[in-house]
């Protein structure tokens, strides 16, 4: 039994999400309600959420979301989820080197979403976000497809297939739909970070890649508009 708790909305369970899609399993997709009243001052209702973490009910998962109920167990926080469904689902590579570099490039992902949050809280918050996705977030990522260009395993793939579709090896991995979901869903300037990686190739073959799987497209084109 596999049961994904979190608000309804994308967020910290989106990449969950899609690798479950992906490994096309049932689970049950349970939603707390929540009213998104002021982005600034992240001013929320979410009175069946709150009510549960003052009686105890997320006890185990420390009063906090998303977690996953694999059965009699419970596994929390999302990156440490993201990493269970994927390697239950093969979405690791097929080498501990290639799990290692797919891991890797989910935590630079990370750190990119760490500095655009300092960002947006910035006291010139106008200007800041300017230079973020203007200068920052390009300069950035091209770095980021220097990486992915130039390790080994990215280069031998690229020379056997003439063109490279996904960061790791020549199949989707974990890191394919983190890229995926930090440069289509993450933030609400999509022509800002569509810019920001206009000339990286690789980047846009990646993004090409999962948006065109078929049970991610299939996710996608169903599920449901939320705030966030």
């Amino acid at each position: 039994m596999l049961k994904l708790n979190y608000f309804n909305g994308r967020g910290l369970a989106e990449t969950s999400r899609l690798i479950l899609a992906v490994a096309d399993v049932k689970y049950e997709d349970f939603r707390y309600p929540i009213e998104v009243l002021d982005w600034k001052t992240y001013k929320m209702v979410r009175e069946e959420f709150d009510k549960d973490k003052a009686s105890g009910v997320l006890w185990r998962s420390m009063g906090k979301l998303p977690f996953l109920q694999v059965d009699d167990n419970v596994i929390s926080q999302s990156k440490a989820i993201e990493r269970y469904l994927a390697r239950k689902f093969n979405l690791m590579g097929d080498t501990d080197e290639e799990a290692a570099l797919i891991d890797s490039y989910c935590e630079y992902i990370r750190d990119f979403k760490t500095a655009y949050q300092k960002a947006k809280k910035s006291e010139d918050r106008e200007q800041s976000l300017n230079t973020w996705f203007n200068e920052t977030l390009p300069e950035k990522l091209s770095s980021f497809e220097n990486i992915l260009h130039n390790n080994e395993d990215f280069q031998n793939v690229e020379n056997m297939t003439g063109e490279k579709k996904f960061a790791v090896s020549n199949k989707l991995s974990l890191a394919d739909i983190v890229i995926y979901s930090f440069l289509v869903d993450f933030f609400d300037n999509k022509e800002g970070v569509t810019n920001a990686y206009k000339n990286c190739v690789e980047l846009k073959n990646i993004v090409n890649s999962v948006k065109n799987h078929p049970k991610i497209k299939e996710w996608v084109d169903n599920r449901q508009e939320t705030a966030f």
